[in-house]
């Protein structure tokens, strides 16, 4: 099977501008800088060639060593201080294919919440007024060494008596609003339920 022949292109490369063979089938790149190959002859290697070729060679060499001669003296006489250098016919560079940006994939940094557990149940403003959760309704007032002390509303999130004497039962989302003492109902109050607002007395 004929061998391939190319020409490497690659300036910085020892095989510049020489003829590389490669087997079939191989990388169409030289051996040495691993650039892809100009296109070259392709030949198959023939014993009886091989003499033919050497001989042809020298002849060639020959003559390039003449005219070389002959051409550098008219060279150094026409004030040139150095050589001239070919570029190649034609470098021939792979396309880079850039992904699109909506395709692009970026890895973020998975962020995590960090759930905090109070470390204490005693509320931030003991004395003056701030807002409390008593469990089963949230407190909304004056406040007295952490407890409801004055005048201030219970928001209701689960079912419970408004004063344990009386038969009045607040539902989630009824609101009481009136004078406390100590944590307790001390007063006239108002409970506010279905729409309807009713007078609560202890």
């Amino acid at each position: 099977m004929a061998k391939k022949i190319g020409i490497c292109v690659n300036i910085d490369c020892d095989n510049y501008k020489k003829e590389v063979e490669v087997e079939p089938g191989g990388e169409f790149e030289c051996p040495l800088c691993h650039q892809p190959l100009k296109e070259g002859k392709s030949s198959k290697k023939d014993p009886d060639d091989s003499g033919k070729k050497s001989k042809l060679g020298l002849i060639v060499g020959g003559i390039v060593v003449l005219a070389a001669l002959g051409g550098g003296g008219y060279y150094f006489m026409s004030g040139n201080t150095g050589p001239d250098v070919a570029e190649p016919d034609s470098l021939e560079v792979p396309p880079v294919v850039v992904p699109a940006a909506d395709t692009m994939k970026v890895d973020t940094p998975e962020v995590k919440e960090e759930k905090t557990t109070p470390t204490s149940t005693t509320p931030v403003v003991i004395n003056g007024r701030g807002t409390i959760d008593l469990g089963y309704a949230t407190y909304t007032g004056d406040l007295k060494n952490g407890k409801p002390h004055g005048y201030g509303t219970l928001t209701y999130k689960s079912s419970r008596k408004i004063v344990s004497s009386k038969d009045f039962v607040a539902n989630p989302g009824d609101t009481f609003e009136g004078e406390f003492r100590d944590g307790k109902i001390s007063g006239l109050g108002y409970w506010k339920h279905d729409g309807n607002e009713t007078v609560v007395k202890p």
